[in-house]
C-alpha cells in the first residue's frame, strides 16, 4: 500500500473512527488522541498488514486497542454536561435521537462497541468479529443483548 493510498483509506475512514471512539471514550480530546494515535501506529505498523482487504477492520481493531489504553491510563471526572436529564413525554425527532444516544452510551463496552461498530458504521459481522477479536456468534449475541437492552431503556423514557 502506497503513501496515497493509506492516506485516502484513513480519510475516508475518519468519521467513522471518531464515531467508535466516541463509544469508547467521552472526552473529545481523548477521541482525538486515539484516533490521531491510531493513524500514527497504523501508519508505522503498515509492512504488517498482510491483507489489503481487511485495512479497515485492521486499523479500527487499532483504534479499539487505543482507546481502551487512554482509559486505563487516567481517572477522569464527571462534567457537568455528562450528567443525564430526564426529558419530557412528547419527544420530536432530535430528542428521540439524543434518548437513542443515551441508551446507547448507557450500554456496557462490549455490547456499545459491537452496536457502534455493526449498526452504526456498517461493518459486516464477519468484520466486526474480526475487529473486535471474537466470533461471529459472540457478535450476533451482543447485538442481540444489546437490542434487548436498548429496548427496556428506550421504553423506559417514554
Amino acid at each position: 500500500m502506497t503513501e496515497f493510498e493509506f492516506e485516502q483509506q484513513v480519510t475516508a475512514l475518519t468519521q467513522k473512527m471518531y464515531r467508535v471512539s466516541a463509544s469508547l471514550l467521552r472526552s473529545p480530546q481523548d477521541r482525538q488522541d486515539a484516533v490521531q494515535e491510531c493513524v500514527w501506529k497504523a501508519w508505522r505498523k503498515l509492512p504488517q498488514l498482510r491483507d489489503e482487504s481487511l485495512f479497515n477492520a485492521w486499523i479500527m481493531r487499532i483504534l479499539v486497542n487505543e482507546c481502551k489504553r487512554l482509559c486505563r491510563s487516567h481517572w477522569r471526572e464527571v462534567t457537568v454536561e455528562e450528567i443525564e436529564i430526564e426529558q419530557p413525554d412528547g419527544m420530536d425527532s432530535r430528542l428521540r435521537d439524543e434518548a437513542l444516544h443515551n441508551a446507547v452510551m448507557q450500554l456496557p463496552e462490549k455490547l456499545r462497541l459491537a452496536v457502534t461498530l455493526y449498526y452504526i458504521d456498517g461493518f459486516s459481522l464477519r468484520e466486526t468479529a474480526h475487529i473486535l477479536h471474537c466470533p461471529e456468534g459472540t457478535v450476533k449475541q451482543r447485538l442481540h443483548r444489546a437490542r434487548t437492552t436498548l429496548r427496556v431503556l428506550l421504553e423506559e423514557e417514554v
